[in-house]
């Protein structure tokens, strides 16, 4: 089994670890963890992993409230303590200033903090499909 010691977090919240002088994308793993992974897509250049095993957990590692993580996709950094998320996604901005924007701001402000869980809502999705109502929606809807 492939072994990886994870340095950062990329924008979608895969531990990112360098092995071979090939990046590794691995979901489920956060920076300073060793990790045994499984890798499901291999590119010349970087591979897409799962984590198999935790041999060592970050100190940012906690329990995921949801019983869904995991599975839905909509919370992918819920294993990490809500500090560490807003790190991440601080340095998500950094970086697409500097690399899309081409600008560095001369001042950071620090992040801002709310309640780590409770500002979730549910959403209701629906999809009109019938023979009533034409088999679809109408194009540009």
């Amino acid at each position: 089994m492939p072994y990886a010691v994870v340095e950062s977090l990329d924008r979608e919240g895969r531990g990112v670890a360098h092995v071979d002088g090939k990046a590794v994308f691995i979901e489920g793993a956060l920076p300073g963890e060793h990790v045994e992974y499984e890798s499901y897509r291999r590119k010349p250049t970087y591979e897409l992993a799962q984590v198999v095993t935790v041999l060592r957990e970050s100190a940012g590692r906690v329990r995921p409230r949801c019983p869904h993580f995991g599975v839905c996709g909509g919370c992918a950094m819920q294993h990490a303590e809500p500090r560490m998320q807003v790190a991440a996604k601080q340095r998500v901005l950094e970086d697409a200033f500097e690399h899309i924007g081409k600008v560095r701001p001369e001042r950071m402000l620090s992040p801002v903090y709310g309640q780590p869980w409770g500002y979730r809502h549910p959403a209701r999705l629906s999809a009109r499909l019938g023979p009533k109502k034409g088999g679809g929606l109408p194009p540009g809807r």
